[in-house]
């Protein structure tokens, strides 16, 4: 080998030794690099292939009715997305997963070509669908057959609530959306009680990413299943009401209609229903409007049931319930204004001379009227509030109402006597409910509940403590008050609410319905009621029916009254109740023979002597007025006679 050669070999050999030099301090500086400033990013990057978190499914909490059937559970579902980014053939990703899971293959293509990012293409499927989307398409590959995710197609398990009973107090329950966020009803107000959390896990992979059973997990976040709840509510209680209240839509095809059934002495609501009513299963797909609990959020003038509670303030306040208040003609003028009795054979001219019973039982406005007035504003303000009715229930519903009455020191004569008839007064149907439970109670109010209490795995743990109850009238008032519901189903404007066999006691509404945008009434425009309770002897319910604008007709006895006897005869059979009749039946036309015979001998000493005026001195924008209280014969209008003042009271004759 020449000398040239050897110079070439050598610079060759240099220039080798210089270009392997400079290639390893370029892969020690990038090592250096990465252990000292990318140290940390690369830990990350192992840490994610090494160790994966893991969510940690739990369910919302389940509701359930008095006896342990499910109104609202959780159970375990599954969604599938495409990510229209990740994908390359819609027409063959569509394809596919209309293999794995069902459904029309044109209807996920259009979806994924429709949209941009995440698309979802099918929701809450079988979790065992699911599981098929997430393992992947079956491919031979060499003879070998595996599984290999289609690309762009994901699988989110989550749990779907669900309604077992359909619409069966859906405006009680409420319903959560996709994502378990509760929305209206029960799922909203306890929603502390119900929430579940999610928890999560690290826990090591090995190269093919599966699970390490015996590597070390720490969790994260502590997984928690929501708490049951249970309410008062009893299913088949409630479906009676239901059925009763589709039974008068199809007859009256009313606005709205709610049905309320209350035990009175523990004030636990056994069924509150509305029509018309949605299914939670789907509740987007129905009107807002239907989500919304009338019978505790719609405020509305409760008319002729309200005598109850203006009856219940004259017999507590000691006044005779067969002295006479007044002579109904039916109509009577207070000064530009002029009331009326709504009035029916044989009283096509009037109720002739009345008394608290035949307020109650021939619902007599005129005479109702009159009673307030006795009564005064301030004590029949204060009766109002006694029963419930100017405050929230706080039963435990979401959205209750607060009744609404102006201060007494506001009310004119005329508003007085409106009040005594039910009118210038708005209630919820869950006060007038509560109005006639106390009564039926004895005079003492249990505020209505409709939480039970809380548990776990479907047992009740901690029942709540029932609210402590509070007299507002007197028991004997309470007596003489149901007495004359009685007689109102009995002989009166109830009698289609009678039950053969048992003794019931309830009384009829009929009220117009005010104006929303000003004063005064709609035209043509009604709610129909009818309130009680039964056996009147030893209650064991209070049921309330209310129903706005009815067509065909407007009254609670013909619209209402059907309704509340169809709920009772079922409820009385369903708890096994046994008839009162004859016996309940010979006491009551017993006392009914009593009371006509001492109602003769009042009458006959009336003709016998003169009996003196009673006149109101009421103060309304400066000027006195004196309305005369009528005795049986004669109306008399005496100014010289003795006054009685709106907040005083005073015997009649």
């Amino acid at each position: 080998m020449g000398s040239r050669t050897r110079a070439i070999v050598r610079q060759r050999s240099t220039s080798l030794m210089i270009l392997f030099l400079l290639l390893f301090a370029a892969l020690a500086g990038r090592l250096v690099f990465i252990q000292l400033c990318s140290a940390d990013q690369y830990k990350e990057w192992a840490s994610k292939i090494r160790w994966k978190t893991i969510s940690v499914l739990t369910s919302r909490g389940t509701i359930y009715d008095r006896n342990g059937r499910p109104l609202a559970l959780s159970i375990r579902t599954s969604s599938v997305f495409a990510n229209t980014r990740e994908i390359e053939d819609a027409a063959v990703a569509a394809q596919r997963v209309s293999a794995l899971i069902g459904g029309s293959p044109t209807e996920y293509q259009k979806k994924i070509r429709s949209g941009s990012g995440i698309v979802w293409l099918a929701k809450k499927i079988d979790p065992r669908l699911g599981d098929r989307v997430r393992r992947g398409w079956k491919v031979d590959r060499g003879g070998q057959t595996r599984y290999e995710r289609i690309p762009g197609i994901g699988v989110w398990f989550h749990y779907k609530r669900i309604y077992p009973a359909g619409t069966a107090a859906a405006q009680v329950l409420g319903f959560t959306n996709i994502s378990g966020k509760p929305l209206a009803g029960a799922e909203w107000l306890f929603n502390d009680i119900l929430a579940n959390q999610d928890g999560k896990i690290r826990t090591e992979l090995d190269p093919r990413g599966r699970v390490i059973p015996e590597s070390p997990k720490k969790v994260l976040v502590e997984p928690r299943n929501g708490r049951d709840l249970f309410l008062t509510i009893d299913l088949n209680v409630q479906h009676i009401a239901e059925e009763a209240l589709a039974n008068v839509a199809k007859e009256f095809h009313p606005d709205s209609a709610c049905a309320i059934v209350i035990e009175p002495h523990t004030g636990d609501i056994l069924a509150l229903a509305n029509y018309p009513s949605f299914d939670p299963n789907n509740a987007l797909k129905f009107p807002s409007s239907r989500w919304v609990n009338r019978a505790v959020a719609h405020l509305y003038e409760p008319g002729s049931t309200l005598k109850a509670v203006t009856v219940a303030a004259g017999l507590n306040e000691g006044i005779p319930p067969s002295v006479p208040l007044a002579k109904c003609t039916g109509r009577e003028s207070i000064g530009k204004n002029t009331l009326r009795c709504s009035l029916h054979h044989p009283f096509d001219h009037g109720h002739g001379v009345v008394d608290m019973r035949k307020i109650i039982k021939y619902s007599c406005n005129i005479g109702a009227a009159h009673l307030a007035m006795r009564l005064g504003p301030e004590k029949l303000w204060q009766y109002e509030k006694a029963f419930g009715l100017l405050s929230k229930p706080k039963a435990g519903f979401s959205l209750e109402a607060v009744g609404y009455l102006q201060n007494p020191e506001r009310w004119s004569l005329v508003q007085l006597a409106n009040i005594g008839f039910g009118q210038g007064i708005a209630v919820s149907p869950l006060h007038m409910a509560g109005v006639y439970a106390t009564i039926a109670n004895g005079g003492l109010y249990t505020p209505p509940r409709i939480l039970l209490g809380t548990g776990s795995r479907g047992k009740l743990i901690n029942r709540i403590r029932r609210p402590r109850s509070r007299r507002v009238i007197s028991a004997e008032a309470a007596a003489k008050l149901t007495e004359m519901l009685v007689d109102c189903v009995e002989d009166g404007t109830g009698k289609s609410a009678k039950i053969e066999g048992y003794l019931v006691a309830g009384k009829t509404g009929s009220a117009q319905i005010a104006n929303p945008k000003g004063h005064g009434y709609l035209p043509d425009a009604f709610v129909a009621s009818f309130i009680g309770f039964v056996p009147a002897d030893k209650p064991r319910f209070t049921i309330a029916v209310i129903v706005s604008r009815p067509k065909g007709s407007h009254f609670g006895a013909t619209v209402a009254a059907p309704a509340f006897r169809e709920i009772a005869e079922k409820l009385l059979r369903y708890y096994h109740i046994p008839a009162q009749k004859p016996d309940g039946q010979q006491l009551y036309e017993k006392r009914r023979t009593r009371d006509k015979s001492l109602v003769h001998n009042v009458l006959t000493n009336l003709q016998e002597r003169f009996i003196g005026c009673l006149a109101y001195d009421f103060r309304d924008g400066g000027r006195t007025e004196q309305f005369g209280v009528w005795t049986p014969e004669i109306v008399f209008r005496c100014p010289n006679s003795a006054r009685l003042s709106a907040n005083g009271q005073a015997p009649l004759g």
